[in-house]
């Protein structure tokens, strides 16, 4: 089980700095249109990513093993399930929208593309974290 954990850690620090460099670089790359190919591809690394990290604020915020989780490790726990709602949700809804693009348009549009680099920023942030807090338990360690 260490080495699943260890695995899937890998996989979220990897997914989210891949994410974090390519969320940066779009505006150096991007040639001004609105196809982005390297998007179409990472968007599917990072929903099986979200659906993990899903997983790992669940199993954080209902571990029935620990009783004694101090007020910061329950805040740690919150943050990443409620997050990881906020993310699949969005992260679906957004998803949904480049693989049928054509299904809303004008506003909607518009919503979208703000959407998008919340979406990137908190999936960042939130695969970093659950990518550490996986590793740390993996190693026995969850500081």
């Amino acid at each position: 089980m260490t080495v699943a954990k260890r695995l899937l850690a890998f996989y979220l620090v990897a997914i989210g700095i891949v994410v974090a460099v390519s969320f940066i670089l779009t505006p150096v790359y991007n040639d001004g249109t609105t196809d982005y190919p390297v998007w179409r591809i990472l968007n599917w690394f990072m929903v099986a990513a979200a659906l993990v990290i899903l997983v790992i604020g669940f199993r954080r915020r209902r571990d029935p093993e620990r009783a004694d989780v101090t007020a910061v490790e329950y805040l740690r726990g919150s943050f990443a399930y409620y997050g990881a709602i906020v993310l699949v949700m969005l992260m679906l809804w957004e998803w949904y929208w480049t693989l049928n693009p054509s299904s809303e348009t004008g506003d909607a549009v518009t919503a979208h593309l703000i959407y998008f680099p919340l979406v990137n920023a908190l999936f960042v942030v939130l695969a970093l974290a659950s990518g550490r807090y996986l590793w740390n338990e993996a190693r026995g360690s969850l500081d």
